[in-house]
C-alpha cells in the first residue's frame, strides 16, 4: 500500500492531483493512503513524527521553504522515498537531479502522464522492498 504525499500551496491544484492520484488507485485496484499539505513546513512536521511516506508529490513555488529545499531535507533521512515534482517552473529541472528526483511534471499535469510516473513509483518501491530483503547491493 503506497502511502502518497502531496504538497502544493494551492488548495485547487493540491485537489486536482489528489483526484488522479485516487483514479489512478482505484484503476489498479491498489489500496494507498494519501494525504495533502499547504506547506513544506506542514509537511515536515508530519515527517517527523512518522516517515511513513513512499511518494511525495511536490510543488516547487511555495512560501517560506520551496519543493526543493524540502526535497534536499528528505533526502537527508531518505533514498527510498519516490519524490516527484509538480510545478509550472521549469527553472529548477536542474536541481530535480540533485535530490534524485524520480520526475518533474509540468503543470497542468495530464492524466496518463502521472498514472504513468505512479507506476514507476510502485515498481521501484517494491524493487526496494526485494533488495532489503535480499541484501541487495
Amino acid at each position: 500500500m503506497p502511502r502518497i504525499a502531496i504538497c502544493d500551496d494551492n488548495a485547487t491544484d493540491a485537489a486536482y492531483v489528489r483526484a488522479l492520484v485516487e483514479r489512478w488507485a482505484a484503476a489498479r485496484a491498489l489500496e494507498t493512503k494519501v494525504e495533502t499539505f499547504p506547506s513544506a513546513e506542514r509537511f515536515l512536521t508530519r515527517y517527523e513524527e512518522r516517515q511513513d511516506f513512499d511518494v511525495l508529490l511536490l510543488d516547487v513555488e511555495m512560501g517560506a521553504m520551496d519543493g526543493v529545499e524540502l526535497a534536499k531535507t528528505i533526502r537527508r533521512s531518505s533514498k527510498t522515498v519516490q519524490i516527484v515534482f509538480i510545478t509550472g517552473y521549469s527553472d529548477y529541472i536542474a536541481e530535480g537531479y540533485d535530490v534524485e528526483a524520480l520526475n518533474y511534471l509540468m503543470k497542468p499535469i495530464g492524466e496518463r502522464k502521472l498514472s504513468g510516473v505512479l507506476d514507476r513509483a510502485v515498481v521501484k518501491l517494491r524493487h526496494n522492498a526485494r533488495c532489503l530483503n535480499l541484501q541487495c547491493a
